[in-house]
């Protein structure tokens, strides 16, 4: 039996080319769209399970990967807020992408009002307070889009380029 020979010396990373990958990357892939691929494709109305707020408002995941869905970027949901009422005390979270679809009200976007009805859009920046309220004699309906499944998938690859690690106040030691 040989031993292996290590050359006398080494060419720089800069001078380095990849012709390579490791092949659990190749099979982590394959693995990931074949998932897809069996993925839920489709939430009928008849389907979704509303959730009714304290506010009276009825709430329902349409594509969440909670029901199925091997969705990696975002979530949908829809809301609808009954004549005269409030969505919710006012909130922050992540960001979110809101599309008006029926009825008319205002949104609170950090100290901003804006008047809302059929077909308007806004965006939700991050950790920015927000609230909904419907002003008219019917319900108002609108389409949330939260990127919460990117976020979620991209956390680890985050951390890893990181030194810092939670409940270590200078980071890692080695």
């Amino acid at each position: 039996m040989s031993l292996a020979r290590f050359p006398e010396s080494w060419t720089s990373n800069r001078d380095r080319t990849v012709s390579a990958r490791a092949p659990e990357t190749a099979d982590l892939l394959r693995d990931i769209i074949n998932r897809k691929k069996k993925s839920r494709i489709l939430m009928k109305a008849a389907d979704l399970d509303w959730k009714v707020s304290k506010h009276g408002v009825r709430h329902a995941n349409v594509i969440d990967f909670r029901l199925g869905f091997e969705n990696s970027l975002v979530n949908i949901a829809l809301s609808e807020i009954p004549p005269g009422a409030e969505a919710s005390d006012g909130h922050k979270h992540g960001e979110a992408y809101i599309y008006w679809i029926s009825g008319t009200g205002y949104t609170i976007v950090g100290d901003e009002r804006f008047e809302l009805g059929p077909g308007d859009a806004f965006y939700v920046p991050p950790d920015t307070f927000h609230q909904h309220f419907n002003t008219g004699d019917t319900p108002a309906v609108y389409l949330r889009v939260i990127p919460t499944p990117l976020i979620l998938n991209l956390l680890p690859l985050f951390a890893s380029l990181s030194d810092f690690v939670p409940g270590e106040e200078n980071g890692p030691t080695a």
